[in-house]
């Protein structure tokens, strides 16, 4: 992927792809590219759930933020780029 295109996707991952598998299926994306934009959208989904806990996000949108929470993980895990001890993240937002 473009450099340009690829910093304006990592601005908002969610608004270019559907679900985290089509970034492992894309062709177009390196190996570094897929990681980069699966952990942006990992720390995105976290916020959401952060957000969904304060009330400030409709109900609905929990269940599918968990769900494509779950992929995200997935994903980075089939491409070797999963946290090494296989855990969660220390805090809800994935930082130390």
């Amino acid at each position: 992927m473009h450099p340009n295109r690829f910093s304006k996707v990592l601005g908002d991952v969610s608004l270019e792809f559907d679900r985290p598998r089509d970034i492992l299926d894309s062709a177009d994306l390196s190996l570094e590219q897929k990681v980069k934009l699966l952990k942006e959208w990992e720390f995105d989904l976290r916020e959401l759930q952060v957000a969904s806990e304060e009330n400030m996000t409709s109900d609905a949108s929990s269940g599918v933020t968990g769900e494509l929470l779950r992929e995200c993980r997935g994903a980075l895990a089939k491409l070797g780029a999963s946290d090494a001890a296989g855990r969660g993240a220390p805090t809800k937002q994935g930082g130390a």
